[in-house]
């Protein structure tokens, strides 16, 4: 048996404000990097449709330890707020966009 073909469980509880759910069954992966990216995944998945800035994702390994808490993406945060923004020119909710989108000289 090769080194690639070792798994390990890795375990993905979502937070949302004061709301825990936790993963009780696990998913299995080669090794942490794998499983960081798939809980980032998560994240932006998850963050797409639900209030995005108190999501958080805490990737634990097959013995508890907690190896990351991943919040999702700016890239979805932009997203959302172009979702929520459409129809309507001038709505910037991120201040450091504001001066970035519009125009310095007419």
């Amino acid at each position: 048996m090769g080194w690639g073909n070792i798994v390990q469980v890795y375990f993905f509880d979502l937070y949302w404000g004061d709301e825990r759910f936790v993963d009780e069954d696990g998913i299995s992966h080669f090794d942490e990097g794998s499983a960081l990216y798939y809980g980032q995944r998560i994240a932006d998945k998850i963050g797409r449709d639900a209030d995005y800035g108190s999501l958080r994702v805490h990737v634990r390994s097959g013995s508890g330890e907690i190896l990351a808490t991943i919040a999702p993406s700016d890239g979805r945060g932009r997203e959302q707020d172009a979702l929520i923004g459409r129809g309507s020119l001038g709505v910037f909710r991120r201040p450091t966009e504001t001066a970035a989108a519009l125009p310095t000289a007419w």
